[in-house]
């Protein structure tokens, strides 16, 4: 499925919703065939559409949701729920070199038990359609801002850059992950605290 269908902007259904608008005052207004052809015409499209992107996911639809669920397990410190929205080997940059883990390194790493310690609230926001980079049909790229937020108060913000590959199953799963300071993007790399 074409992403302007399953994953169309938002001006795209403003300017239908507009349409709609207009055409359904022009029909109700003149009470004719042809206004009403109009009328029905944007209507049909726009429920189309609207159904399009109801019911079929984009890649970036699909990352996002694998990051607001990656982000519910290290709320939760479900390690296991973690993991599977992991693919078999995660390639992370931090502050340091590129690292490659597996996913059972990640599903056991010391930074659980910081998360536990300090009963750590995590929470992702600002999925911009902008920090989308589609690679190809099986990969995109996305960039959002995160947080680690310990019970004391004390908070750790990051922007990260995460890519994510359609694997074998037909699943998204995270297989790159970049993390940055979050005032200066991509200009200044910050690392996880003990991760992974």
């Amino acid at each position: 499925m074409p992403t302007f269908f399953s994953d169309p902007p938002q001006l795209v259904f403003l300017m239908l919703a507009a349409a709609f608008l207009v055409s359904g005052a022009v029909w109700f207004n003149r009470r004719d065939r042809v206004s009403l052809r109009v009328f029905v015409g944007v209507a049909g499209v726009l429920a189309i559409l609207v159904l399009l992107d109801r019911f079929f996911d984009s890649p970036r639809e699909e990352a996002v949701q694998s990051v607001v669920l990656l982000v519910k397990a290290a709320d939760t410190r479900d390690t296991n729920g973690f993991a599977t929205r992991i693919a078999d080997q995660l390639e992370y940059q931090g502050e340091s070199a590129p690292v490659t883990v597996t996913r059972e390194q990640i599903r056991v790493g010391g930074f659980w038990n910081i998360l536990r310690q300090h009963e750590v609230h995590v929470a992702a926001w600002d999925f911009s359609r902008d920090d989308v980079r589609e690679i190809d049909a099986n990969t995109v790229e996305i960039g959002f801002l995160a947080k680690g937020e310990a019970k004391t108060g004390h908070q750790v913000p990051m922007y990260f850059r995460a890519t994510f590959s359609r694997q074998a199953d037909g699943t998204m799963k995270l297989s790159k992950l970049a993390t940055f300071d979050p005032m200066k993007r991509q200009n200044e790399r910050k690392s996880i605290p003990f991760f992974p």
